[in-house]
């Protein structure tokens, strides 16, 4: 695990939690096997200063020990890690974090896996290969609602 990381959606409504606060930059767990990528998504989502990757990792061992651990208001899932599945990462969230934004950010974009994805309670599912950029929108509208 790294602290301090420089490292089709389906969209539904989501409460916000109540710990949110303006000016604040919104803290992010992002779960991703790829350093390539890791370093790509905090580069992108911390450029504004709106969001802040406070902990990134790749395994779902280390994702789920870090998320009962410590809330987050945004949780960027891969499928495939290191160690373990996002799967295990999505159904860890379902169960201690069901409101919690959550985006799956992977190349293994089938129907059935998306479909698994929102049963897993995967508020977004984006593409990496072509919705990449789209992180910083869901991001920046997840921050202008608080």
């Amino acid at each position: 695990m790294q602290p301090e990381a420089r490292h089709r959606e389906h969209a539904v409504h989501e409460p916000l939690p109540t710990h949110y606060a303006p000016g604040i930059p919104l803290r992010i767990l992002l779960v991703e096997d790829s350093p390539v990528i890791r370093e790509s998504v905090v580069e992108l989502i911390e450029a504004d200063g709106l969001a802040r990757v406070v902990c990134a990792t790749d395994s779902e061992a280390d994702a789920i020990k870090e998320l009962t651990a410590n809330p987050y208001d945004v949780y960027i899932v891969d499928l495939r890690l290191r160690e373990g599945s996002g799967f295990g990462v999505l159904r860890a969230l379902q169960e201690s974090r069901p409101d919690a934004l959550t985006i799956v950010l992977t190349n293994y974009t089938s129907p059935a896996i998306r479909n698994r994805c929102s049963e897993l309670g995967a508020k977004w599912f984006l593409d990496k290969s072509s919705e990449f950029e789209r992180i910083v929108d869901l991001i920046s509208n997840r921050n202008s609602r608080r």
